[in-house]
């Protein structure tokens, strides 16, 4: 066998090796995060009344989505794909955040978080950035225009494979 035959031989075996590792050990290993809350200003302001008990009209169903108070429940995704934790929005002094608590999900390449509109594809919706971890407390900050009544649904999608690993309703 000619030495160029072997070192081609050599290059792909490696290729193939780097390329299922990259597959398949997200399998095998967990990354753990656990942000704090998103900063919260501290100012404080001193009442000297009792407020004023205010209740939204029922009518008026074009509430501010920051302040709606959302939060749900992640399940499992496609297959075997395993997801659990909760969601809940917070405000803080630069957006509004989606908080992922208790988090846990298998773990696999190139997994993205989502906000999609129920009924559509993953990859029509809002991608929130990279997941940070599979496991752990984590905090994604939401776009200015986006409305959580209309994108109500948060997807963990894993890019390499089209598959949604997992989701969640936000809901009121």
């Amino acid at each position: 066998m000619k030495t160029i035959t072997k070192l081609v031989i050599g290059l792909l075996l490696v290729l193939i090796l780097v390329i299922g590792w990259w597959l398949i050990s997200p399998l095998f290993l967990d990354q753990t995060v656990d942000e704090g809350l998103p900063p919260v200003s501290t100012d404080t302001v001193e009442m000297t009344e009792e407020p004023e008990a205010v209740t939204p009209d029922a009518e008026d169903e074009t509430m501010d989505p920051e302040t709606l108070g959302l939060s749900g429940m992640f399940m499992d995704g496609e297959k075997n794909y395993q997801t659990s934790g909760t969601i809940q929005t917070i405000n803080a002094d630069d957006g509004l955040y989606l908080r992922f608590e208790d988090f846990q999900t298998t773990n696999g390449p190139d997994l993205f978080v989502y906000l999609i509109q129920p009924g559509t594809e993953t990859t029509e919706g809002i991608s929130l950035g990279a997941l940070k971890g599979n496991t752990g407390n984590q905090n994604y900050l939401v776009p200015e225009d986006v409305d959580l009544t209309q994108y109500s649904t948060v997807v963990i999608w894993c890019r390499a494979f089209d598959a949604d690993f997992g989701f969640g309703e936000l809901k009121q």
